[in-house]
C-alpha cells in the first residue's frame, strides 16, 4: 500500500477550516449508540425505475455456470433496512432483471456483471441494493474490528471510497446518490463517516478530507474523476475498494473512459480488484471482454430480447417490397433455410393476414400450421408435438397467444411488423434457446446459423425507424432502407404537428446522448427564422435572463446588417404598452388547445402571451376541461418553458397575435463544459448571471450573429460595451466567451458548431433557396421596366460607367442636360413652323436639305452629345486644376505668401465682386444652388465604398478629426498628399470600405494618426498659427464637435482676457477705431455664403 503524502495532507488540512459533520439524521428506534442511521434523503429525490411499458417479464441470462435466480420477494436475502426502505419507496415488485443480479452481485469477490436493458427498465436497480447490501456488511464488520483496537487507536487502510459508481452526467449523479443515501446505514457515533459522497461544482479541499475519513459510495463522472486526479495526482489509492460500477457505459465517450481508466489504473487496490458491473442499454463485446478479464465469475443478463438476440448469432435483414411479394420472399428464405433442417416460425399480424400467408405457402407446396386466435386445444396439441418435431412444417401464429411458448426456433420470419416496438422485441424470445453463449466453455455442438427476416410493405413501416437505428449500432444496413426511414420519420413528425421545444442538449453541442429524452429532435418549417429577427450582421440587445452560461433571453435594440449602417429596431417599451392596448378587457377563455397557437395566459397579478407546445390528450373537446396539463413557452416577458392547466388560458386577439415576440433566445456558439461534462452546473449558471448583471448601467451587449432557427440567435461573440464620453469612444468592458474560456468555464468545441449547423441544414437550405429566388423576381419586373422607359435604362450604364467627378463637373452636367433639353423644345417648334410655311413648289433637293436641317436629333444623339458633354466637363476640371496661377478661385499653399497676404489683410481666398461682373460681358444664367443639384445628382462611388462618420475642430495649431469605424478590428491609412487627406479603412468581416478624401484651403505640413477601439484619432499639423476657414460644407460626413469648440473658444476669449489685462497693467494705449470703406457685399453677406459657417481669419489665437 502507497502512503499518502504528509505535504499534501498538510496542505488540505491547512485550507480546511471546519470539521465536516452530517447533515439531518434519522436514528432508528433503538437508543444504543451502536444503533445504525442514515445520511439525510428525500423519496422525491429518488427516481422510480420501474416503467412498466420497459420492463420484461423475460430475460436472457448467461454465465460461466448456472444462475439460481429468486422466485419471489421473501428469498431475496438483503439487509433488513434495505427491504424496509425499498417498501416505502413502493419498490416491491420484483423483475426479472432483479432475480437475476442480486443473489450473482452478494456472492463475493470475482462476482461482476453487464446487464442490458432499455432505459427506465429496472436495470440502475439491479445493482443498486446489492452494492449497498454489501458495502453496510463492510461498514459493521469494520466497526467490529475498531472495537478491539486500543482507544485513541485508528485502523489503517479504511479511507477511500468501498463503491465507486461512474455515471455519465450530473443528472444521473443525482439520481443515482439519492438511491444509495436512503440505503446506507452507519453508526450514530461514527460522524466522520460519508456514507455517500459526490465531487463538489467548485474546487474544495473538504471533498478529499471526507475520501480520507472513509466513504461508503462515491457516485461521480468520468470529468470529475479525472478533477480529483489532476487536483492531487498520487494522493490516494482506494483500499477498501470492493465495488467498480460503470452506469450507462454506452453514453460516455470514448475519451471520458480512456480518461477514467488512467484514473483507476491509479487508484486501484494493489491487493484486490473489485467486483465490476456495467449497465449498459447495447450489448459491446469489447466492454465485455474487459469485464471478463478482471472478474472471474462474470454474468450477462439481457432484458432486451433483440439485443440478446444479436448478441447470440441472429442475422436480422430487412426487406422493402409490395404486398403481392412478400410471398416470393418467404420462399427465398425458405429455399435458404429449409423447413425440413430449420425450426421456422412466421409472425403475422392477425388472422387475416395469417390465411394470406399461409395460401401463399401452400400453393407453393409448403406444409403450415396456422394457429389462429380462436384455435382449439386440438390445434395447440399440434404444436407442441410440433416442439418436438417438426417433420418439415411451418409455424404460423400472432403477437397475441402467449399460450404458445416457443424457445427453440431457428429461422424467423415477420410478415407483418408488430404493432408496437416491445412486440416486435419479444416475437425473438422463440430462438432464446438457440443463442450462443459466449461465457460458457467452448461447446463441441455446431452453432446452426439463426435468421430473423423482416418484410416490410407501405401499409406497416411506422416502425422502421427505430429498428433501422437500433440495427445500425450492431451491423451495416442498406442505405436505401437508411434513407427511407429518413422520409418516413419526416412524414410522421410532420403528422402529428408536434411543436414541442427543440432538445437542449442538440442547441448546444449538435447531438442527444439521453435515450429517453422526451424533447423535439427533428426540424420543421415552424423552425425557419421569422421575418422580424435578423440573420446575420451585428445586434445590440438588452439581457433579460440567463439560463445557461451560453444560453440567454434577450431583446433586440439595434441591428447591423454586413453591409450596412445601424438600423434601431422598434423599442420594446412602446410595443408593450401598444400590445396592452390591443388585449381584451374581457376576456374569454380558450378552448380547445391547440399546439402552435398563441394565447393569454393569465396568472393572479400578470397577464402574457405564450405559445402552445404541447397537449395532452383530450377526449371529448365539446366539453371545457379546465384541468388539462399543457406545456407553454412565452413570447415577451422572457422564454421560459412552463407547464400549466388549460384553465389559465384565454384568447388573444388577432392584431396581438401578429406582433413579433419582444424576447428571443440567444446563444454562444463553440462553447461547451469545462469540465468535460454535457450539462452546466449551478455554479456555473449563477456565476455568469452575476457577471452580466453586474456591469455599468450604461452598458449594452453587441452580439455577431452567425445564423438564427428555432426562434434564437446563434452568436460568435457577445461583448458588453459602454461609452466613455471623455473620450468620445466605445470600450469593450466584457467579452463573455473569452471570459469564460479564462476562467474555465467552459471550452471551445468547433465540432458542436458543426453539427449544430448541420442539424438545422434543411432550414437553412430552404432560406437560402428563397433569397435566391427574389432576386429573380426582381429581374423580371427591371426588365419589364426596361420595355416602358428604354431610354433612362441605357443611359444609366453610360452615367455609372463614368469615373468620380466633382461637384462642379456635377452642376456643369445637369447644366448642360437642360440646354440640351431647352434646345430641343426650340428646334421643334422651328420644325413645325417651317412645314406649315414651306409649298409643295420647292425642288427636291431643296426640300431633302431643309427636311434633313430640322430633323430632330433622336435619343441616342442625346445621349452621344451628352457623353461629349460630360468629357469635355472632366477636361475643364483637369485644366483647372493645372492653371492654379491663373485661378482666382485657387487657395494659397505657400506659407510665406499666405504670411504676406495675412499681414497685408488681404484675404487668401480672392472673390470677384458685382461690380467687376457688371463691367465684363454680360453673365451667362447662374447656376442653382448647390444643394438642390446634390439632391438630384449624387456623387458617384462603388457600391461598397461608404463614408464614415467624421467629427472635427480645431486648436490654435491643429486640425482634429476623429474617424467613427462600425467595428474595431479595421485595417486603415491615412495619409497627407499635398492639400488633401486620404482616409481609407477596411474590415475581414465586411466587404464594405470606409473611405473620405478631404480638401484643405489651408497650409497644412505633418499628419499625425492612432486609433483608440473604433475610433481613428487624426491631427494635421497647421503651417501658421491662424484660425482656418473649415469650408467643409459639401461634405456632408462631416460634423462639427461643438464640444471642443466651445472648449476651444473659451481658452481663446481668457487668453485674450488675460493679454488685455497684461497690456492695461503697464501701457496706458488709447483706442483707435478705422472706419472701413463700405463695400456693395457686406462682411455678414460673405461670412454666410453657402450656409458655411466661418471664422474671422485675422485673430490671431495665443497660448
Amino acid at each position: 500500500m502507497l502512503n499518502i503524502s504528509d505535504e499534501r495532507l498538510a496542505h488540505i488540512m491547512e485550507i480546511f477550516d471546519k470539521t465536516w459533520s452530517t447533515g439531518s439524521i434519522c436514528s432508528s428506534s433503538s437508543g444504543d449508540k451502536d444503533s445504525e442511521v442514515s445520511g439525510g434523503y428525500s423519496v422525491y429525490d429518488v427516481i422510480r425505475p420501474l416503467v412498466a411499458i420497459n420492463c420484461s417479464q423475460y430475460v436472457v441470462a448467461h454465465a460461466k455456470g448456472e444462475l439460481h435466480p429468486v422466485r419471489h420477494f421473501s428469498e431475496v436475502v438483503l439487509l433488513d433496512h434495505i427491504l424496509e426502505m425499498m417498501r416505502k419507496l413502493g419498490l416491491n415488485r420484483l423483475l426479472r432483471v432483479q432475480s437475476y443480479t442480486w443473489p450473482h452481485l452478494i456472492g463475493g469477490a470475482g462476482h461482476g456483471a453487464m446487464i442490458v436493458g432499455a432505459p427506465r427498465s429496472g436495470r440502475t436497480f439491479a445493482y443498486v441494493p446489492a452494492v449497498c447490501h454489501v458495502v453496510c456488511k463492510a461498514l459493521t464488520q469494520n466497526r467490529d474490528q475498531l472495537k478491539d483496537l486500543p482507544p485513541g487507536a485508528w485502523q489503517a487502510d479504511q479511507y477511500g471510497p468501498m463503491a465507486l459508481i461512474l455515471v455519465p452526467d450530473l443528472q444521473r449523479v443525482q439520481q443515482v446518490s439519492a438511491m444509495c443515501r436512503a440505503m446506507l446505514r452507519k453508526a450514530e457515533k461514527e460522524e466522520w463517516l460519508t456514507l455517500c459522497l459526490t465531487a463538489p461544482s467548485s474546487k474544495s479541499s473538504e471533498f478529499f478530507l471526507k475520501l480520507l475519513n472513509g466513504v461508503g459510495c462515491m457516485v461521480v463522472t468520468p470529468s470529475q474523476l479525472a478533477w480529483f486526479w489532476q487536483e492531487n495526482p498520487g494522493l490516494m489509492r482506494f483500499p477498501c475498494l470492493q465495488f467498480l460500477v460503470y452506469d450507462d457505459v454506452d453514453l460516455m465517450s470514448e475519451e471520458q473512459l480512456a480518461t477514467a481508466q488512467q484514473v483507476l489504473l491509479e487508484v486501484m487496490p494493489l491487493t484486490h480488484y473489485p467486483q465490476v458491473v456495467m449497465v449498459s442499454q447495447s450489448y459491446s463485446p469489447t466492454l465485455m471482454a474487459k469485464l471478463r478479464s478482471v472478474n472471474d465469475h462474470p454474468a450477462l443478463v439481457f432484458g432486451d430480447i433483440l439485443e440478446a438476440a444479436l448478441y447470440g448469432g441472429a442475422r436480422i435483414r430487412i426487406s422493402l417490397l409490395r404486398s403481392a411479394a412478400k410471398a416470393h420472399a418467404m420462399v427465398q428464405m425458405l429455399q435458404q433455410c429449409p423447413p425440413e433442417d430449420y425450426r421456422t416460425v412466421i409472425f403475422c399480424i392477425d388472422d387475416r393476414d395469417m390465411q394470406r400467408a399461409v395460401a401463399a405457402l401452400e400453393d407453393r407446396g409448403y406444409a403450415c400450421l396456422p394457429y389462429y386466435q380462436t384455435s382449439d386445444l386440438e390445434v395447440l396439441e399440434q404444436v407442441h408435438s410440433w416442439k418436438a418435431n417438426t417433420r418439415g412444417v411451418i409455424l404460423l401464429c400472432t403477437d397475441h397467444c402467449p399460450e404458445v411458448i416457443i424457445r427453440n426456433a431457428h429461422t424467423l420470419i415477420h410478415h407483418s411488423l408488430s404493432q408496437s416496438w416491445r412486440t416486435f422485441k419479444m416475437r425473438h424470445l422463440v430462438m432464446s434457446d438457440n443463442l450462443r453463449n459466449s461465457l460458457a466453455p467452448a461447446a463441441s455442438a455446431v452453432q446452426v446459423p439463426l435468421h430473423s427476416l423482416v418484410l416490410l410493405d407501405h401499409s406497416n413501416h411506422r416502425q422502421l425507424p427505430r429498428l433501422v437505428d437500433f440495427l445500425q449500432l450492431h451491423q451495416e444496413v442498406d442505405p436505401a432502407v437508411v434513407a427511407v426511414a429518413k422520409d418516413i420519420r419526416k412524414e410522421m413528425g410532420q403528422a402529428k404537428c408536434v411543436q414541442s421545444a427543440l432538445c437542449d442538449q442538440i442547441l448546444m453541442t449538435g447531438q442527444c446522448y439521453d435515450p429517453v429524452c422526451e424533447a423535439r429532435h427533428y426540424v420543421g418549417h415552424f423552425d425557419r427564422r421569422p421575418a422580424h429577427m435578423p440573420a446575420s450582421g451585428d445586434v445590440k440587445v438588452q439581457l433579460v435572463d440567463v439560463y445557461s452560461p451560453t444560453h440567454l433571453c434577450v431583446r433586440l435594440l439595434e441591428h447591423l446588417p454586413p453591409q450596412g449602417t445601424w438600423q434601431v429596431l422598434p423599442f420594446t417599451g412602446v410595443q408593450e404598452i401598444r400590445m396592452k392596448l390591443m388585449q381584451r378587457k374581457t376576456p374569454r377563455r380558450y378552448w380547445p388547445p391547440v399546439v402552435g397557437v398563441i394565447c393569454m395566459y393569465h396568472t393572479t397579478f400578470t397577464k402574457e402571451r405564450v405559445r402552445v407546445l404541447k397537449v395532452a390528450p383530450i377526449k371529448n373537446v365539446n366539453f371545457v376541461q379546465p384541468n388539462v396539463p399543457v406545456v407553454l413557452q412565452a413570447l415577451d416577458t422572457d422564454t421560459r418553458i412552463f407547464s400549466t392547466t388549460s384553465e389559465r388560458l384565454f384568447q388573444c386577439p388577432e392584431a396581438l397575435q401578429r406582433e413579433p415576440p419582444l424576447s428571443c433566445d440567444l446563444r454562444l456558439l463553440d462553447l461547451v463544459p469545462y469540465c468535460g461534462e454535457r450539462n452546466w452546473t449551478e455554479d456555473d449558471c449563477k456565476q455568469v448571471k452575476y457577471m452580466l448583471t453586474q456591469l455599468p448601467k450604461d452598458h449594452f451587449l453587441q452580439a455577431k450573429i452567425e445564423f438564427a432557427a428555432a426562434g434564437t440567435l446563434f452568436a460568435r461573440e457577445l461583448v458588453a460595451m459602454v461609452y466613455a464620453d471623455q473620450f468620445k469612444l466605445h470600450l469593450r468592458i466584457l467579452n463573455l466567451k473569452k471570459n469564460l474560456i479564462k476562467t474555465t468555464v467552459a471550452r471551445r468545441c468547433e465540432q458542436a458548431t458543426g453539427m449544430i449547423q448541420e442539424f438545422f441544414e434543411e432550414v437553412l437550405v430552404e432560406e437560402v433557396a428563397e433569397k435566391v429566388q427574389v432576386p429573380e423576381e426582381n429581374t423580371v419586373n427591371k426588365a419589364e421596366e426596361t420595355i416602358e422607359a428604354e431610354v433612362v435604362v441605357e443611359q444609366q450604364p453610360q452615367v455609372e460607367s463614368q469615373p468620380v467627378r466633382s461637384q462642379r463637373c456635377q452642376r456643369l452636367i445637369e447644366l448642360a442636360l437642360k440646354m440640351g433639353r431647352e434646345n430641343e423644345l426650340r428646334e421643334q417648334e422651328m420644325q413645325s413652323k417651317n412645314t406649315d410655311a414651306q409649298g409643295n413648289q420647292m425642288a427636291g433637293p431643296v426640300i431633302t436639305t431643309t427636311t434633313e436641317a430640322s430633323k430632330p436629333l433622336s435619343n441616342e444623339d442625346h445621349i452621344a452629345d451628352l457623353f461629349d458633354c460630360m468629357m469635355n466637363c472632366t477636361l475643364m476640371q483637369l485644366e483647372d486644376e493645372q492653371e492654379s496661377p491663373k485661378d482666382p478661385d485657387q487657395k494659397v499653399t505657400d506659407p510665406v505668401d499666405f504670411l504676406k497676404h495675412a499681414i497685408n489683410n488681404e484675404p487668401t481666398i480672392k472673390r470677384k465682386s458685382k461690380r467687376s461682373k457688371a463691367k465684363g460681358a454680360p453673365p451667362a444664367e447662374a447656376p442653382p444652388a448647390p444643394n438642390h443639384f446634390q439632391g438630384e445628382i449624387p456623387l458617384q462611388q462603388p457600391p461598397n465604398v461608404v463614408r464614415p462618420s467624421v467629427s472635427y475642430y480645431q486648436t490654435v495649431t491643429t486640425l482634429e478629426l476623429q474617424v467613427s469605424l462600425p467595428e474595431d478590428d479595421h485595417e486603415y491609412k491615412a495619409l497627407l498628399t499635398g492639400a488633401q487627406i486620404f482616409f481609407k479603412a477596411t474590415s475581414k468581416s465586411s466587404e464594405l470600405i470606409q473611405q473620405f478624401i478631404l480638401t484643405l484651403k489651408f497650409p497644412y505640413t505633418t499628419l499625425r494618426h492612432y486609433i483608440r477601439g473604433r475610433t481613428v484619432y487624426i491631427s494635421v499639423t497647421k503651417s501658421l498659427a491662424f484660425i482656418d476657414p473649415l469650408a467643409f460644407g459639401e461634405y456632408r460626413f462631416l460634423k462639427p464637435n461643438h464640444d471642443m469648440f466651445g472648449k476651444i473658444e473659451k481658452h481663446i476669449s481668457k487668453t485674450h482676457t488675460r493679454f488685455a489685462r497684461a497690456v492695461k497693467k503697464f501701457v496706458s494705449v488709447k483706442p483707435t477705431i478705422e472706419v472701413e470703406e463700405e463695400s456693395e457685399e457686406s462682411e455678414d453677406e460673405e461670412q454666410d455664403l453657402d450656409d458655411i459657417e466661418r471664422v474671422d481669419s485675422d485673430k490671431i489665437m495665443c497660448d
